[in-house]
């Protein structure tokens, strides 16, 4: 079943859900056990996915199996490794990425077939980019179409970038929201993963002062944001070179990036894990958070810079 989703409607993982369920039902939550998106942009993959594992946390845990399938990929092994799951196992979502879009012929003969798997412990979720004219007339993807859930983001280009950062913008009533709009597109260069980042990072800000900011300061924060990135700081913890986390963490300060922004970068990487170290982080952050609104006494930067090169 083919759904066309435009680009620019879909601000969130929640807006994408209320699309999907609106345009396709409850069978399509229940019946079918194969996925396909088809986007050149890594943000709509990157949606469909939460969308899918939101789903099947509603059900309870499950395993994930990504691969991503090359020149040398083993299609054979990889299904069968699936279609031995026992019945009462715990689910999985298996990902594959076919990032040229050629599966080459053993792909595609099992893509053909993959709707016949019978296994309900597995779900696919098959990560496409747009594909050209005979891509989308051969028998594998035609199969998949027809059998599976198959989403296309039908403007990820200029123009649905164009209002997918307007619609972003709506928390901001300025009158030069233009300026705004102009900007982001701009620096982003026709991303949109970009521009996502830099939208949550203006969001965040003009939250954080209760909207109480003028526009100068809200297009320094998009320059500055442009100079390093915040969102690559969960990368750089995980090498514990604490040389490079305080720098990088310093370098965000001097770019006035908002402290409110890396806490909520490192609580919703440390959400994802689920251990020891993510419990210890998060309620440092919370104490931190307390620092900021003025609840405790404290340097909110200097603790965050223990936090998380002791994380």
């Amino acid at each position: 079943m083919k759904i066309a989703v435009p680009a620019d409607i879909t601000h969130s993982v929640e807006e994408v859900e209320n699309f999907l369920v609106k345009h396709t039902g409850t069978k399509f939550d229940e019946n079918n056990k194969c996925w396909i998106v088809l986007s050149e942009e890594a943000y709509f993959h990157k949606v469909v996915y939460e969308v899918l594992k939101n789903r099947l946390k509603l059900k309870g845990s499950f395993d994930k199996d990504t691969h991503f399938a090359d020149a040398f990929f083993n299609w054979k092994e990889c299904f069968q490794k699936h279609e031995n799951i026992g019945l009462f196992s715990e689910r999985t979502l298996l990902q594959i990425y076919v990032k040229n879009g050629k599966p080459g012929s053993k792909g595609g003969a099992f893509l053909s077939e993959l709707h016949m798997n019978k296994n309900e412990s597995v779900h696919v979720l098959i990560h496409l980019p747009k594909l050209d004219f005979a891509s989308k007339n051969s028998a594998w993807f035609r199969a998949l179409a027809l059998n599976g859930n198959c989403i296309g983001f039908c403007n990820d280009n200029s123009s649905g970038l164009l209002k997918f950062i307007d619609n972003h913008l709506a928390f901001y009533v300025g009158k030069e929201k233009n300026k705004l709009t102009n900007l982001i597109l701009e620096k982003c260069e026709g991303n949109f993963t970009s521009a996502y980042n830099e939208l949550v990072g203006l969001k965040l800000l003009y939250n954080s002062n209760d909207g109480k900011i003028d526009l100068t300061s809200l297009v320094s924060s998009i320059g500055n944001n442009a100079k390093h990135n915040p969102f690559i700081l969960p990368e750089v913890i995980r090498t514990h070179d604490k040389g490079k986390i305080l720098e990088l963490v310093r370098q965000l300060k001097e770019d006035s990036v908002p402290l409110p922004l890396l806490i909520w970068i490192i609580s919703n990487d440390s959400r994802k894990k689920l251990n020891i170290k993510s419990e210890k982080i998060l309620l440092s952050l919370h104490e931190i958070d307390k620092h900021l609104k003025g609840i405790a006494p404290g340097d909110p930067w200097a603790e965050f810079e223990r936090a998380v090169i002791n994380y």
